[in-house]
């Protein structure tokens, strides 16, 4: 998915996240189960200002401590998307994996697939909440197993897993086997047999890339193997 589509997609998922939590900011949020909806909205609001600040200060380098906002979490957004609308993909900003991946076309993917994953949990939250559009869900995917599942806010991700994964949409094309060859995480776009594989639409598997275990999702082999690999996100 390309970097003006991971924008649209931030824009469309942000905003429905907030319509959804207007409705009921005292719902629990049942995946994370610390928090209502309320606190849902807070946390977007603090990763929305924090990562703003990265991409102003345009310093791949370290990272920038955000100075205090008294806005609301639309207006966040706003600034935000209009922050990433004005910038090249290729302008440096800081984030926690290595500086290759440095620039705002990571930010722009990473503030994405965030807004869809929480957008999805405020309206389990409220209601009956809607898939993750199927492409964005697929792109989500790649980014879990490409990003998230190695590297952290709080460091490299040191120790994978013994198993293999594979993760097989049941909804159009993809197909991922995931696998640790020693002690570096590999992922391959392959039809291939693993020790623990997961069937699902792209929604459902990119939901169980984080967390969200859904009653539609297939698995076969060892359960404890995929949350295992699930674990690996922060």
């Amino acid at each position: 998915m390309d970097t003006t589509g991971l924008l649209n997609a931030f824009d469309r998922e942000g905003r429905a996240l907030l319509t959804a939590a207007a409705s009921d900011p005292s719902a629990k949020v049942e995946h994370c189960p610390d928090w209502d909806v309320e606190a849902l909205v807070g946390h977007m609001a603090m990763v929305w200002t924090y990562m703003t600040a990265q991409v102003t200060a345009a310093s791949p380098e370290a990272s920038t401590r955000p100075e205090g906002d008294s806005s609301t979490p639309a207006e966040l957004l706003d600034r935000m998307v209009a922050l990433l609308v004005a910038a090249d993909p290729s302008d440096p900003c800081w984030n926690w994996c290595p500086e290759e991946h440095r620039n705002v076309a990571w930010m722009v993917r990473r503030m994405a697939h965030e807004a869809a994953i929480h957008r999805w949990d405020a309206e389990n939250a409220v209601g009956e909440a809607s898939p993750i559009d199927a492409d964005l869900a697929v792109d989500g995917i790649g980014e879990a197993v490409g990003f998230a599942w190695r590297w952290h806010s709080r460091g490299p991700v040191e120790h994978f897993p013994d198993g293999s994964l594979h993760l097989h949409r049941t909804d159009g094309d993809g197909e991922w086997l995931v696998r640790a060859e020693d002690g570096v995480m590999v992922v391959t776009e392959e039809h291939a047999k693993g020790d623990a594989a997961v069937r699902g639409s792209a929604s459902d598997l990119h939901l169980r890339c984080w967390g969200r275990a859904l009653p539609t999702l297939e698995v076969f082999g060892d359960e404890d193997l995929v949350d295992a690999w699930v674990a690996c996100g922060p």
